[in-house]
């Protein structure tokens, strides 16, 4: 019986965190490395040396990558890290038995739970999923598991009401993989049971050969009803309305404050051209509208004028990534 007490007071084990599983796969990998160069040249010495060789080449190569331009959000960086076999049902399923990884472990060994978490897919993966049943009905399982796995680890939960998990989708994810992040606290109190908005299934996003770029007619992106238990109402009154960025004939949207534009892994995607930084703004919406900050060093203009500190957007705005007339050009539209 003591045993048993015991056992229930013991806290679990936290889970395996992303950066610590890399950690061993690459500890691994350098070990099964070596034993194989042992192996071949069988001398302990000639092994070492062979890997240090191995791993100064390697580090030539990726500085010589990155000062190419080549860094983890270039198309071919993208292609190779993406995962074509599988669809979104299987994305979907890796994700949720990732979900602990949004968990904070605090210095004392306790678990603390975001009560709002946003799982990102591939724009594509993500179209595919809605294809077989509404975005509601997908957050709403998902928080169903979430919810599960913060009670099986007895962690505790910040924020009021039952945990939710919403599914968006990203650009900057490549396809068959996905992306969990805190969610954003505005709208926390409805949470995505209330609060969700399904892209339109019938008009799924079109990944350029680049794969961080998605074109998008601005109808494909109109509001859904989200199926959910008890849900009566979709909108809540304290949901940033959609903030759209037209380039050309290129659409992204977003409904999270905070959310950043650029075109590096950002919320809002832009066009990988030299004028547009990697994080170029930061869109957030407070005293009931958006409100646009420079987070680039490339410049930033809102209707012909430079942008200096937090100022407000309205619909019709037109934003410049740049300060050349070449710059791309983007239209805003708040509905």
């Amino acid at each position: 019986m003591s045993e048993e007490s015991e056992s229930a007071r013991r806290s679990p084990r936290a889970p395996v965190r992303q950066r610590s599983r890399r950690r061993w796969a690459i500890i691994g990998g350098v070990a099964g490395t070596w034993v194989v160069l042992a192996v071949v040249t069988s001398s302990v010495v000639s092994a070492t040396v062979a890997l240090v060789v191995i791993a100064g080449l390697a580090a030539v190569t990726v500085g010589g990558l990155r000062a190419l331009g080549i860094n983890r959000d270039h198309p071919w960086i993208q292609r190779i890290a993406a995962r074509p076999w599988r669809d979104g049902e299987d994305v979907l399923k890796v994700a949720i038995r990732h979900l602990p990884d949004v968990f904070v472990i605090t210095p004392s060994g306790s678990l603390l739970a975001p009560g709002l978490v946003e799982l990102q897919l591939n724009p594509d993966d993500l179209a595919a999923l809605c294809e077989r049943m509404d975005l509601g009905v997908i957050s709403e399982s998902v928080s169903e598991v979430y919810e599960e796995q913060v009670t099986a680890y007895r962690a505790r939960l910040t924020g009021a009401g039952r945990p939710s998990v919403y599914v968006t989708s990203s650009g900057s994810v490549p396809p068959g993989r996905y992306r969990l992040r805190q969610g954003d606290p505005v709208g926390a109190q409805a949470g995505p049971r209330q609060a969700e908005f399904a892209y339109s299934a019938a008009q799924p996003a079109l990944a350029t050969s680049g794969g961080t770029w998605y074109e998008q007619s601005p109808a494909a992106y109109q509001p859904g009803p989200a199926a959910g238990r008890g849900m009566t109402t979709i909108m809540a009154e304290n949901v940033p309305p959609a903030l759209r960025l037209v380039t050309g004939s290129s659409v992204t949207e977003t409904r999270m404050s905070g959310a950043r534009a650029g075109r590096g892994p950002v919320e809002l995607m832009l066009p990988d051209v030299p004028t547009v930084s990697r994080e170029h703004a930061k869109f957030t919406f407070s005293d009931g509208r958006w409100w646009i900050t420079n987070q680039g060093r490339n410049g930033l203009t809102l209707n012909g004028s430079p942008v200096a500190g937090q100022q407000p957007i309205e619909n019709g705005d037109t934003i410049r990534w740049g300060t050349t007339n070449d710059a791309p050009q983007s239209r805003v539209e708040i509905s």
